[in-house]
């Protein structure tokens, strides 16, 4: 299916948000050819926007000599293909992006891999670490939660103390998704993913902003005495086996 559509009218080029540097190809911008293949990298520095644009017309040669490519501002590339907008606001690190002719739609790329997308280890607590694909970037926020976020998945992580039993949290919690109140997002999916270390239960919904909608599976990690709360947020519906892996992930130490 097309993700995006094709040259767009209303898009404010001297306004568009300030996402960061482009790396593109000559051949779009200096040889009169339009983007047709375009992949984001994880960001090394804060200037630079991961994007890497290509007319996809490019030998091997030609990608390896740096002087055959530039760092160009959005509104550059937009004046010459307004049709990556969506695109360039949208996209993940680690997504790609291509379509087959100037006049057709823009399709995700699932089988492309970047050179950072590969699997790390970070201890959350004294009992608890988390597996997930180096592309996330971590930040914690105000509140003290843990946020892990590529652009179009992210992963929010609470940690919280109980005086009670696992069995009496997860009944509570239990009780509280069979319970919860519809009106706030249809329950698409319940989960349960308990083994004799971990109680895991959870639920998937939609939600959605003023920008777009996107799912969520909220998470509970349940021992004795704390769980781990997460909401795991994916633009796309093939990314929920993305998303119940990387729960799965939240492993005790040891």
């Amino acid at each position: 299916m097309g993700l995006f559509g094709k040259k767009k009218k209303n898009v404010d080029i001297d306004n568009f948000p300030p996402i960061g540097g482009l790396m593109v190809s000559k051949m779009i911008t200096e040889g009169n050819k339009k983007p047709m293949f375009m992949y984001r990298d994880k960001r090394s520095r804060p200037e630079d926007s991961g994007w890497r644009i290509f007319s996809g017309l490019e030998s091997d040669k030609y990608t390896d000599n740096p002087e055959n490519a530039g760092i160009y501002n959005p509104s550059t590339l937009l004046a010459i293909d307004s049709s990556i907008a969506d695109i360039l606001l949208t996209g993940g690190f680690g997504s790609a992006f291509e379509r087959k002719s100037e006049k057709s739609s823009w399709y995700r790329v699932t089988d492309f891999r970047v050179e950072d997308d590969y699997m790390v280890k970070h201890r959350l607590t004294e009992k608890w670490e988390l597996s997930i694909n180096n592309l996330f970037e971590r930040q914690k926020e105000q509140n003290g939660d843990l946020l892990y976020t590529t652009g179009d998945k992210s992963l929010r992580l609470a940690v919280w103390n109980d005086e009670r039993s696992k069995p009496e949290i997860y009944n509570e919690h239990r009780q509280m998704i069979s319970t919860r109140d519809e009106s706030k997002g249809k329950t698409l999916k319940t989960f349960d993913f308990s083994d004799h270390q971990v109680s895991r239960l959870g639920y998937m919904i939609k939600e959605s902003d003023e920008n777009r909608t996107y799912y969520v599976i909220y998470a509970f990690s349940i021992i004795d005495h704390q769980l781990i709360q997460a909401a795991l947020y994916f633009d796309y519906e093939e990314d929920e086996s993305w998303a119940v892996e990387t729960w799965k992930g939240i492993q005790l130490i040891g």
